[in-house]
């Protein structure tokens, strides 16, 4: 199933009428911009270097979490970019 469809689903009128708090994170997560991922990965890179200098664990704990966000962020983007449709410039948003 590509991610229009996926899409369809989620606002089609067989749609949940309201979604888990959970869920409504999850698509935001996988519906953000390419410009907005880019500043993820450079925020993610900038706490794992403060991370391994400092060796606090609560600070390595976030640089984890905030990676683990970024790489899904990560798959949307390239998720959206193989879902075929018109136009150069379409995103599924």
């Amino acid at each position: 199933m590509d991610l229009l469809t996926y899409k369809e689903l989620e606002t089609g009128p067989t749609a949940p009428a309201n979604p888990s708090l959970g869920h409504r994170a999850w698509s935001w997560l996988l519906t953000l911009s390419p410009t907005v991922v880019t500043f993820m990965i450079a925020l993610s890179v900038g706490l794992g270097m403060i991370a391994t200098q400092v060796s606090l664990l609560p600070v390595m704990v976030l640089m984890a979490i905030f990676w683990g966000l970024t790489v899904i962020a990560m798959v949307g983007v390239i998720a959206r970019w193989m879902t075929p449709g018109r136009g150069r410039h379409r995103m599924a948003a």
